[in-house]
């Protein structure tokens, strides 16, 4: 028994058992403040509620306020350019269906005029071109014959001998 009370008076001992009451006393004093926090937050809970409600009236307020701002600032711009593009719609589509095909048919009708004008032009670049043509071509025509009847009188000459070796 000696050692062990040699033990339990001993500096380690000592010195262990103070860190454990000191780990103790530490624990009960922030309890000790955590069930006073909680006393004042239970006593003072209803303060505590009006003046969260009186915080958010406060952001709702300024919230609503800056909305009313902005919304004046943009309402009358959106209501211009709306004007805007109600104008310009009105003047894409202002045309009716009725004078969409009376321009069809001013349209039709000047296409079909300048349809007969190429026509009788290309008529009379014709007419100048073929006179020409034929007054050359008889010319050469008759040459060619008068040529041929003369060439024909010389192969009757030729021999029927002659003309197997040609023909071969």
């Amino acid at each position: 028994m000696a050692i062990m009370e040699n033990i339990q008076n001993s500096q380690v001992v000592r010195v262990y058992r103070q860190g454990w009451l000191a780990w103790l006393g530490a624990h009960k004093t922030a309890f000790d403040l955590a069930q006073d926090g909680v006393e004042k937050l239970v006593n003072s809970r209803e303060q505590l509620v009006e003046e969260l409600v009186e915080k958010g009236e406060a952001v709702e307020d300024m919230a609503q306020d800056n909305f009313g701002k902005v919304r004046g600032m943009i309402e009358p711009r959106f209501n211009e350019v709306s004007e805007k593009v109600s104008a310009a719609r009105s003047k894409v589509f202002a045309r009716s269906t009725e004078a969409s095909t009376d321009r069809f048919e001013e349209l039709s009708t000047e296409v079909a005029k300048l349809a007969k004008s190429v026509s009788a032009l290309s008529r009379k670049v014709n007419t100048v071109k073929k006179p020409v043509a034929k007054k050359a071509a008889p010319k050469r025509k008759a040459a060619v014959k008068a040529t041929a009847k003369k060439a024909a009188p010389a192969k009757a000459a030729t021999t029927p001998a002659t003309e197997t070796k040609t023909a071969a």
